[in-house]
């Protein structure tokens, strides 16, 4: 039969070797600093890569604002070409309306 390690039986043997029990928290602290480094470490690669990830996104985004810009120029130079012609054609339609009536009323 297995027998049961009670931590009573722990602590009396920890305070009987307290050699042992140095030893088994250096153990420890050793274990909890090497895992804070390697989750340091993990941590400066993520944000390396985030951070060349975000660079290369803007760049990529700004060049395409750019086309973008210079597209919505060139549409809207059209449509106000195009808005400079009809405002002609009702400008002139408007005079000889005006001109009419004037004759009209006279």
């Amino acid at each position: 039969m297995e027998e049961e390690v009670s931590f009573d039986a722990l602590f009396i043997y920890l305070e009987t070797h307290p050699l042992v029990g140095i030893l088994l928290v250096a153990l420890a602290v050793m274990f909890i600093a090497s895992l804070i480094r390697m989750v340091v470490r993990l941590a400066v690669v993520f944000a390396l890569v985030l951070g060349i990830g975000l660079y290369w996104t803007h760049s990529e985004a700004v060049s395409d604002l750019d086309v973008r810009t210079e597209l919505l120029k060139r549409k809207a130079a059209e449509y106000g070409k195009g808005a400079l012609e009809v405002g002609k054609v009702l400008l002139k339609k408007g005079a000889k309306e005006l001109k009419k009536q004037i004759e009209e009323s006279q």
